[in-house]
């Protein structure tokens, strides 16, 4: 009688270790977090209601040589300081330069450790990095005098110049770096950017850690394919999904749609949970774009007020991709 007391908790015990999970227990597979380019987002009832405990911030690889007056370097320094105050473990990914006339400038390995030493000098307490954000983009549109789009779109080795400095940047200043070694986004056709990843791997010394996808064409096209394909190419390390988000307006493939955005965005949690090689989730952006921006996918309103999305989110509401 007394084993069978002692047998029946262990059975009942087992059954519930054996329950898949779901639920809360399901979320905490991997990390949400936001990719912001806005400080004040952090300043947000709202925000901070979302749970928040990761942030992201694209700032060009050279913004330590310009001047501390000028509009990247304070834009930079306010949002890690707000990130930091709103307890956010921080993701800075760097991109071409924002110098007039230096955008397309592709950096020598030398020039590119000597402006990121800077940048880790300068904050130290920055351990996660992401040496090259959307290397593979192409897209050249002029917006307030800079050109949107990386010159090494068409130069996956270089990307892997960028990782390789960095792995090495990391280990002379004896800093313990989380390093994001390839930001790709999926685009509507993905085998070019399949192609960019398996071009950068042959150069990329070491073998990824860490991999950054951004998946906004799965997620809008309520699919799966694309970021299953490129889950395949980086073959092994974590992945995170480093921009997603449910697009509300861009362009004329999207009008402006704030439910639509809303229902992208229960598809971008199903796809963070299908694959346990994800381990984080920056979803882009919070604050609402400005009225002559082309490109909108926030989780509030220029107003301050919550969108649709903004519920998805805070619920971390998954729902099914139709493909």
């Amino acid at each position: 009688m007394s084993r069978r007391r002692l047998l029946l908790p262990c059975l009942l015990l087992a059954a519930c270790l054996a329950v898949p999970m779901s639920g809360q227990a399901a979320r905490t597979r991997y990390k949400t977090g936001v990719s912001d380019q806005v400080a004040s987002s952090f300043l947000s009832p709202l925000y901070t209601g979302l749970g928040m405990s990761a942030a992201r911030y694209i700032t060009p690889y050279d913004v330590m040589v310009l001047s501390p007056a000028d509009p990247d370097r304070v834009a930079l320094d306010q949002w890690i300081t707000n990130a930091r105050k709103a307890g956010q473990d921080v993701l800075v990914s760097f991109e071409h330069s924002h110098t007039l006339g230096h955008e397309r400038h592709i950096p020598n390995a030398a020039e590119y450790a000597k402006d990121i030493k800077l940048f880790m000098s300068a904050y130290p307490f920055v351990r996660s990095i992401s040496p090259w954000n959307e290397a593979n983009r192409c897209q050249r549109v002029v917006t307030g005098g800079l050109v949107v789009g990386q010159p090494i779109c068409h130069k996956p080795k270089q990307a892997a110049v960028y990782y390789n400095t960095t792995v090495k940047t990391c280990k002379q200043l004896k800093r313990s770096c989380r390093i994001v070694a390839l930001d790709v986004l999926d685009q509507n056709n993905v085998k070019p950017s399949v192609a960019y990843v398996k071009t950068f791997t042959k150069a990329a010394r070491p073998f990824p850690k860490i991999w950054g996808i951004h998946n906004y064409s799965d997620t809008n096209r309520f699919s799966t394919k694309r970021t299953k394909a490129l889950l395949a190419a980086t073959r092994k390390g974590e992945v995170w999904l480093t921009e997603t988000g449910g697009i509300v307006k861009f362009g004329h493939s999207f009008p402006f749609d704030p439910n639509r955005a809303a229902r992208a965005l229960g598809c971008m949690f199903t796809i963070a949970k299908s694959n346990s090689r994800i381990k984080r989730l920056y979803i882009y952006n919070f604050a609402a774009a400005q009225p002559d921006t082309d490109f909108d996918s926030g989780l509030v309103n220029l107003d301050g007020t919550a969108r649709p999305g903004w519920n998805v989110v805070k619920a971390r509401k998954a729902r099914p991709c139709h493909k």
